[in-house]
């Protein structure tokens, strides 16, 4: 009786189709093996505090910043800021930026007098300018806010003599007031409204920003504006002369007074 000739490609085919069922099996394991070990639940858990978003380098930890979460005790930080402790490090700024929902180190955080150097990107610098009750905003700024800084000196024109302002810098960070980095506040929680008064402010910049500012300083007058918290719009290209001001305030009559809107009060 003759025997049923079977083709070596077939042969091949057939062992190849086994080989690749086997080899898809063993994946299968395999893949269901590693999901069962990361989704088993006899992981010892741990509570800790996570920013509720992402923070950049320089800011400040406030109580509204961070939300407690359940992580596995292995890929929380040694020194994991926690829903107990967490009071300890309101106030302190972050040495560098954070990822929301990431466990908070308490390594990340900068003590507020303790090394302040550290708080400033690399390539930039810190420079320390004078401010007055009326250059201040009367002191409300705050670390972590946004200013921008007009430029004022005098211009010759013709025979009299007038105020030009220029703008000279736009979206700067403060860094700090006076030497308050953060909130100072007290045991019962309240803020120390010692640490309120103030006459510098301790920006952040790069080299030519500081080189602007220096001259700046010795040649004219400087004026602080305060932005709000979340604007980082452009700001102004232009200046104004005071000629243009009397110009523009002759062509619109009345019209230049009544669009100002006035904030009355001291600090708050």
């Amino acid at each position: 009786m003759q025997k049923p000739n079977i083709s070596r490609n077939l042969l091949y085919i057939i062992i190849a189709v086994v080989m690749a069922i086997l080899a898809a099996l063993i994946a299968v394991r395999y893949v269901q093996k590693q999901v069962d070990e990361r989704t088993r639940d006899d992981r010892e858990m741990v509570q800790v505090a996570v920013p509720v978003e992402d923070m950049p380098q320089g800011a400040i930890i406030a109580a509204g910043d961070l939300a407690s979460r359940s992580v596995p005790a292995e890929l929380a930080p040694a020194d994991a800021v926690t829903p107990e402790n967490h009071t300890e490090y309101e106030g302190r700024m972050l040495r560098a930026p954070v990822r929301g929902g990431a466990p908070l180190s308490a390594a990340a955080l900068v003590p507020l007098y303790d090394q302040f150097s550290k708080v400033i990107p690399q390539g930039k610098v810190a420079y320390t300018l004078s401010v007055d009750e009326n250059n201040s905003v009367s002191g409300m700024i705050a670390p972590g806010d946004l200013i921008d800084i007009l430029f004022m000196k005098d211009a010759e024109q013709g025979t009299a003599t007038g105020v030009e302002v220029l703008p000279l810098l736009s979206q700067i960070k403060v860094l700090a007031t006076g030497s308050r980095v953060g909130e100072k506040v007290t045991p019962e929680g309240e803020t120390d409204d010692e640490a309120q008064g103030f006459s510098s402010v301790t920006l952040e910049l790069d080299h030519r920003q500081a080189n602007q500012l220096a001259v700046a300083s010795k040649a004219g007058n400087l004026r602080v504006l305060l932005r709000e918290l979340h604007d980082t719009s452009p700001g102004s290209a232009s200046g104004l002369s005071e000629n243009e001001l009397l110009q523009s305030l002759g062509a619109g009559g009345a019209r230049g007074s009544s669009g100002i809107e006035f904030i009355i009060g001291g600090k708050g």
